[in-house]
C-alpha cells in the first residue's frame, strides 16, 4: 500500500510540475499575442518598424527583414540580431535571456531610447505627452487628434480610446508609437466653456467642439476659458480663468500681442480666438481687426491665453506702414516734427510738444526698448517725415504716427481715419485732372481694395494693415486735394461686392483695348474672382478669340479707336535679343521659383520631365507663346533651352523675364523708356526677326483685370457716370454701403 501511495505522490507532484512548466513556457513564448490589440506589457513587430522608421532603412526593407521571423512579438532573439543590424550591439549591452521570450515594452522601451541616443543625432524622436481628443481615418492609416496638435500614425486606431492619455513616441506630425498608457492627470488648455449642464460639457478647443459627459467635479460652473484635466478618461477638474483687459489690438508676432494703452504682453504660440456675441464659435487672430475693434484678452501671470471677441468690428481707421526709401520695411532713423502742437507716448511717459518742434524718434525707444512711440497732431495738423535738419522729406500725414523698434531696424505706421485714408490714394493712384465721374469710381475701387486688406491684415507683426506702395495701394505720394476730397466724400462707405462679398477692385493704368481675367495669374478658384471678365473698351469691338496668334497679331498691330486708344500706352514695341541673357533669366527663375513652382516649371530635354532648376540645360535658344488668353494676354511663355524647357506662367512672371531681353520700348506717341525692369504688360505678340532678334509687339500698361483708369477717365468725359463705368469693368457687381 505504502508502495502504491509513493507512485501516486509521484504521478502528482509530476502532473503539478508539467503544469507550473507549462504556465511558465506559455508566458515565454507568448504566442497568444495580437497586434491587433494594445498591449500594456509585450512589444508587437508592427509597432517596433513604425518606430524605427527614422533610421536610414526604408519602411519596405523592415517590411522584408522582419518577415523571415514569422512573428508577431519581439523576442531577444531578434533583439541581438536587430542591434547588429543597426551597428549598435556594441553600445547597447542587454541581458541575456531565453531567445524565444517575448521582450516587455518597458523593456523595449529602455532599449529603444538607446537607439534614439545613438542613431536619432538630430533628435527628431521626440517623447510627447498627449490627451486624445479623436480619430480620424486616413490613407494607410490613422490621423491621432490631440492636445498636442494631429499626429498621422500606422499603428491599429483600436489601440486609442478618446479621452485617454499616452506617452507616445513621435516625429514632426507622426506618432511612432506608445511609451504607455499614462495615469497621470493631462489638461488641455485654454478651452471654451460653451455649455455645463452638470452631466455633460460642451467646449470648444482646436477648431472643434466637443461633449463629454463628466462625474462630480468641483468647479463653479462658470462658462468661458477654462483649463480641463482629465485622468483615465474622465473630467477630474475645471480650472476657470477670468483675469484679463481690454483694449484694441495693435499688432502680433510669435511671440506678443501689442495691445493700445498697454504695451507688448507675451503669449505662448497660438492664442486660441472665440467669438462670444451671436453663435459662439472658434476664430483665429486674424480675425481681429486691427485697430478697429475692442477685445477682451484672458491673462495668466504676464501672459495671454487667449482672447475673447465680445462684439464685431466697427471699421473707422486704417493703419499704414510706411516703407523707406528704399522701398523696405525699415529705415535706419526716424525725424518727425508736426505743423500743430502735438501729443507725444512712448510707454507710460507722456508729453507735449510745440508746433514745428523736431522730435528724433529713435532716441525715444532707445530709452523705452520694446515701446510704441506715437505721435499725435493738434486738431487740424499733420505730421511730416523729415531729415536730421528738419526739413520735410514728405508730404504731411493726417492722423497718428507710431513707430517701433526691430532687430532690423524702426517702422513707421501711419494710423489714419479710413476715409481720411482715401483721400491721398485717389489722387497717388489717378490724376485729379481726370473727370470727376472717374475720380469717383477710382475712389469706390479704392475702399473696396482697401477694405478687403484692412480685414486681412498682412503685415500685423509690424502693427499695420497695408503699406504705402504699389503692393497694395500708392498712399500719399501726391498729397489730398480738393478734387480727391470730394471724390471720396460723393462716394463715402460705397463698396463693390459681388454674391454679397466685399471684392478686391482691382485696376490698372491702360488698357489695349481689351480687359482679361483671373486666368492671368493662375489661380484656382477662378470663381471667386468671376467679377472680372473681358471687356472691350473699342468703339467696335473685335468679335474673335485673341487666344489665336495670328488673330492677336492681327489685332495688337491695329489702332482701333477706344475709350483709352489716344493713351501713349495703348501700343508698344520693343526689339528683344536672348544673346547672352540665360544667366540673368535663370535668376529670375529661380526667384519666382521659389516663390510658386507652379508657376515657373523645369522639363528636361523630353519637354515632359519635371526637373529642379535650369541650371544644366545650357542657354536659352528660343521663346515662344504657348498659350493665350481670350483677351490677348499670354498665359504660358515657353523658353527653349540647349537641353530643356521652362514653362512660365503669371502675366507679372512673364512681363519679368520678356523685360530683361529688352533695352528700350517705344509708344504709339513715338516717346520711348529705357532700362526696363519689366514689359508694360502680357498683352504682347513675339516675333522672330531675320537676324535672330526678337520683336515685341504689345499694348496696355499693367495687369490687365478690372478697371483702365485711362478708360474710365474716356467713360467719363463720354459722359458716363462711375456707376456705369463700374458696371462696364466689372460684371455681376452691386454698389453697397459697407457701414450700412
Amino acid at each position: 500500500m505504502r508502495r502504491k501511495t509513493n507512485t501516486k505522490i509521484k504521478v502528482i507532484i509530476l502532473i503539478l510540475l508539467i503544469g507550473v512548466l507549462g504556465v511558465l513556457l506559455a508566458d515565454r513564448m507568448r504566442t497568444d499575442y495580437s497586434q491587433e490589440e494594445y498591449s500594456a506589457k509585450y512589444i508587437g513587430v508592427s509597432e517596433v518598424k513604425a518606430e524605427l522608421g527614422f533610421t536610414v532603412y526604408t519602411a519596405e526593407e523592415w517590411d522584408n527583414y522582419f518577415a523571415v521571423y514569422h512573428k508577431e512579438y519581439l523576442t531577444w532573439e531578434m533583439l541581438s540580431q536587430l542591434l547588429d543590424k543597426l551597428g549598435v550591439s556594441e553600445e547597447i549591452s542587454v541581458e541575456k535571456k531565453s531567445g524565444e521570450r517575448a521582450i516587455s515594452r518597458e523593456e523595449w522601451n529602455s532599449i529603444y531610447e538607446q537607439i534614439l541616443d545613438y542613431l536619432d543625432m538630430e533628435k527628431n524622436v521626440m517623447q510627447r505627452k498627449v490627451l486624445l481628443l479623436g480619430i480620424e481615418a486616413a490613407k494607410d492609416g490613422t490621423i491621432l487628434i490631440t492636445n498636442e496638435g494631429d499626429f498621422f500614425t500606422v499603428l491599429p486606431k483600436q489601440w486609442f480610446l478618446q479621452w485617454q492619455a499616452y506617452e507616445i513616441y513621435a516625429t514632426e506630425g507622426e506618432c511612432l508609437g506608445i511609451k504607455i498608457v499614462s495615469e497621470e492627470e493631462t489638461e488641455i488648455l485654454n478651452a471654451y466653456l460653451k455649455e455645463n449642464t452638470g452631466k455633460k460639457l460642451t467646449f470648444l478647443y482646436a477648431g472643434a467642439v466637443y461633449e463629454k459627459e463628466v462625474r462630480e467635479i468641483d468647479t463653479d460652473f462658470s462658462l468661458g476659458i477654462c483649463d480641463i484635466a482629465f485622468c483615465k478618461g474622465e473630467v477630474t477638474a475645471l480650472r476657470m480663468k477670468q483675469d484679463g483687459i481690454e483694449g484694441e489690438l495693435l499688432s502680433y508676432d510669435t511671440d506678443t500681442i501689442e495691445i493700445k494703452d498697454y504695451g507688448k504682453i507675451a503669449h505662448q504660440g497660438k492664442i486660441p480666438v472665440y467669438q462670444t456675441y451671436g453663435e459662439v464659435s472658434e476664430k483665429s487672430i486674424s480675425d481681429i481687426v486691427l485697430g478697429n475693434m475692442k477685445v477682451e484678452y484672458i491673462t495668466a501671470g504676464t501672459e495671454v491665453c487667449a482672447i475673447l471677441i465680445r462684439e464685431p468690428a466697427e471699421i473707422h481707421d486704417i493703419r499704414v506702414l510706411l516703407l523707406a526709401e528704399d522701398g523696405s520695411n525699415f529705415r535706419s532713423d526716424i525725424y518727425l516734427k508736426c505743423n500743430t502742437p502735438s501729443g507725444i507716448k512712448c510707454g507710460g511717459e507722456e508729453t507735449e510738444v510745440e508746433a514745428e518742434t523736431l522730435i528724433h524718434v529713435t532716441d525715444y525707444l532707445a530709452e523705452q526698448e520694446g515701446k510704441t512711440f506715437t505721435m499725435t497732431p493738434g486738431e487740424g495738423g499733420a505730421v511730416f517725415i523729415c531729415d536730421e535738419n528738419g526739413d520735410p522729406v514728405s508730404n504731411g500725414y493726417w492722423g497718428s504716427m507710431e513707430a517701433r523698434s526691430y532687430e532690423q531696424g524702426y517702422t513707421l505706421v501711419n494710423q489714419i481715419p479710413f476715409e481720411q485714408y482715401l483721400y491721398a490714394v485717389v489722387p497717388s493712384e489717378m490724376p485729379v485732372s481726370f473727370g470727376v465721374e472717374a475720380l469717383k469710381a477710382q475712389a469706390i475701387c479704392a475702399r473696396s481694395y482697401a477694405y478687403i486688406q484692412l480685414l486681412r491684415a498682412d503685415l500685423a507683426e509690424y502693427g499695420a494693415h497695408i503699406n504705402d506702395s504699389t503692393s497694395y495701394q500708392v498712399y500719399n505720394k501726391v498729397a489730398q486735394t480738393k478734387e480727391s476730397i470730394e471724390a471720396v466724400e460723393a462716394t463715402r462707405g460705397k463698396v463693390l461686392t459681388y454674391k454679397g462679398e466685399v471684392v478686391e477692385a482691382y485696376y490698372f493704368s491702360t488698357s489695349m483695348g481689351y480687359t482679361d481675367t483671373a486666368k492671368v495669374w493662375n489661380i484656382e478658384e477662378t470663381e471667386n474672382y468671376g467679377y472680372l471678365h473681358k471687356f472691350g473698351l473699342n468703339e467696335f469691338e473685335y468679335d474673335g478669340n485673341l487666344s489665336n496668334e495670328s488673330d492677336f497679331l492681327g489685332y495688337i498691330k491695329s489702332t482701333p479707336t477706344g475709350y483709352d486708344s489716344d493713351i501713349k500706352y495703348y501700343r508698344w514695341f520693343a526689339t528683344a535679343d536672348i544673346t547672352d541673357k540665360t544667366a540673368e533669366i535663370n535668376n529670375i527663375l529661380e526667384n519666382r521659383h521659389s516663390i510658386s513652382d507652379k508657376n515657373v516649371i523645369y522639363y528636361g530635354s523630353d519637354g515632359s520631365t519635371v526637373a529642379e532648376s535650369s541650371g544644366k540645360m545650357g542657354d536659352v535658344i528660343g521663346i515662344s507663346v504657348e498659350k493665350r488668353s481670350e483677351s490677348g494676354s499670354i498665359l504660358t511663355l515657353k523658353l527653349q533651352y540647349e537641353k530643356g524647357v521652362v514653362r512660365i506662367k503669371t502675366e507679372y512672371n512673364i512681363r519679368k523675364v520678356l523685360g530683361c531681353l529688352v533695352k528700350k520700348i517705344v509708344y504709339a506717341d513715338g516717346s520711348e523708356s529705357e532700362n526696363i525692369i519689366m514689359l508694360p504688360s502680357a498683352f504682347c505678340a513675339v516675333t522672330t526677326q531675320e537676324d535672330g532678334t526678337l520683336l515685341f509687339s504689345g499694348g496696355g500698361y499693367g495687369h490687365g483685370l478690372g478697371m483702365s483708369q485711362n478708360g474710365a477717365n474716356g467713360m467719363a468725359k463720354a459722359g458716363m457716370n462711375c456707376e456705369e463705368i463700374l458696371h462696364a469693368f466689372y460684371q455681376d457687381v452691386e454698389i453697397e454701403d459697407v457701414n450700412e
